[in-house]
């Protein structure tokens, strides 16, 4: 009998056991810290919704009360506000907004807190024409957006403050990661590095190789059996499923978990290409998954340019101190000149003129061939932890990434963008992969997702990963986000920055 096989009989043995133990059992599935976390958020939605009515209130026209209905009505204003307020805090829960697996990281919690106060106000709108209610239409056109605003800014708090727990390995969700052996090296891996996903892995199961049970990162490896003991007593929150799992093995998994207090997740590294842009469609007998075609220009490529001008333009005019001290430090050092001019490939491959401060010795360039062959040859994402070429003025400039900050000026001219893939030069693309080449089809960025996931430090492989990943799936939102977390990760130039 083959390991598959017994595998899948395991699984099955387990599943008919586990309906057995909890077949008169219903348990949530939300992790330990969620109830916690939940409360946290309720709280602070309260807060910012009460503080958005009192603000619309104090702006809006002067008005003793509202109007409802054909005889019209009074209600005092306070009431209509609260009651509004209570609406919008439940429809909130309702939405889905505080789910424990959308919290934390990724734009989903952000999009539906949006979609819902939207839902919200359309549902006010609706009913207000049903009822021939007549309000100040001062308040609800300045409650939706300082609202919005108030509820974004205190989800970014207390996502801010459960990160900031999980670096030290708090609220995070216990789980055990099932699958062939390379994807669940990978995903162990993406987990520890990326602990804002919320996940700690405490056990794997590698089901190409049972008999001889692999260390993953140092973690307890299990075979099917003492996964499935495991799990059914909830000694992990949840197992995830990696890509390349048998079907049968992930079917049985299903079976054995329901009933259970254990989560199943799944990895399909498919996401990375289609990732938003992927619809379900679930029919009787047959379900697919529709994916958009990638679209390179239209309204929200004009967004993005018309955000890369604003950011830009702001940047230049609040770091010119920055700036005149920068110039003059490098100067001193060594009397050379202040700014570095380099050419780059940019979108569809066209070359342009990279502008950063210079933080390596006037002759940096020459010596360069040398060191990537020292290094083993290989140009692509090539940097040195310790660059001999490295100015002293320039380890500090390329701790706290000012060094980046004349490429503003590259972004105003238009042949770079504020978030992008990270610019690379001719003997870097030189080496591209027909699917790296992908990379080009939008402009460079100053920062990006390589920037907020590890910078210099990560493999090559990593980082064209996360790169051809923004250039699939980016959006004007996730923009915002990766803006937002560069700034937090200059603050901890520890990471990868060299």
């Amino acid at each position: 009998m083959t390991t598959d096989q017994l595998t899948v009989d395991s699984l099955a043995d387990g599943s008919a056991k586990a309906a057995q133990g909890h077949q008169f059992r219903r348990q949530t599935r939300e992790p330990a810290w969620g109830k916690t976390y939940r409360k946290v958020l309720i709280a602070g939605d309260f807060v910012a919704i009460t503080m958005a009515i009192l603000i619309s209130m104090v702006l809006m026209t002067p008005s003793a009360e509202a109007l409802v209905g054909a005889n019209g009505v009074g209600l005092p204003y306070t009431a209509v506000a609260a009651t509004l307020g209570v609406v919008w805090l439940l429809a909130l829960s309702a939405g889905g907004s505080r789910n424990p697996w959308i919290i934390g990281a990724g734009v989903e919690e952000y999009m539906r807190v949006f979609k819902v106060s939207l839902y919200v106000f359309g549902g006010i709108a609706i009913a207000s024409y049903i009822l021939k209610a007549q309000f100040a239409r001062s308040l609800f056109i300045s409650l939706l957006p300082i609202g919005v605003l108030l509820l974004l800014f205190c989800r970014w708090l207390a996502r801010s403050w459960i990160n900031s727990t999980r670096l030290h390995g708090k609220n995070l969700t216990s789980c055990a990661v099932v699958g062939p052996a390379e994807q669940v090296e990978r995903v162990v891996g993406d987990l520890k590095r990326h602990t804002d996903a919320g996940f700690q892995p405490l056990g794997v199961c590698v089901v190409d190789n049972e008999d001889e049970p692999t260390i993953v990162h140092g973690i307890p490896s299990y075979t099917a059996n003492q996964l499935l003991g495991t799990a059914a007593s909830t000694t992990f929150d949840a197992v995830i499923a990696t890509e390349g799992l048998p079907e049968q093995y992930l079917r049985k998994l299903a079976w054995n978990l329901e009933g259970s207090s254990t989560s199943l997740v799944v990895t399909p590294r498919v996401m990375d290409i289609v990732g938003p842009r992927a619809h379900y469609t679930d029919a009787p007998g047959v379900s697919l998954i529709h994916v958009d075609i990638p679209t390179f220009s239209g309204w929200k490529y004009a967004v993005k340019r018309a955000f890369d001008i604003i950011v830009s333009i702001i940047a230049l005019i609040l770091l010119s101190p920055i700036f005149l001290i920068t110039a003059i430090l490098i100067k001193r050092e060594d009397g050379g000149p202040v700014i570095f001019r380099q050419q780059r490939v940019g979108q569809n491959g066209e070359p342009f003129t990279i502008h950063k401060f210079r933080s390596m010795s006037v002759n940096a360039e020459s010596k360069i061939q040398e060191l990537i062959d020292e290094a083993g040859g290989h140009a692509l994402f090539f940097k040195l932890d310790h660059d001999p070429r490295m100015t002293k003025i320039g380890a500090t400039l390329r701790k706290y990434s000012i060094d980046e900050l004349p490429q503003f000026w590259t972004v105003l001219k238009g042949h770079m963008s504020v978030v992008g893939p990270r610019p690379q030069m001719a003997r870097e693309v030189a080496e591209y992969t027909p699917a790296y080449k992908r990379r080009l089809l939008t402009k460079p960025g100053i920062t990006g997702l390589w920037q907020i996931c590890g910078r210099s430090d990560l493999s090559p492989e990593e980082g064209m990963r996360l790169d051809l990943r923004y250039v699939e799936n980016w959006s004007p939102i996730s923009d915002i986000i990766i803006v937002t977390k560069t700034v937090a990760t200059i603050l901890k130039p520890e990471n990868g920055a060299y």
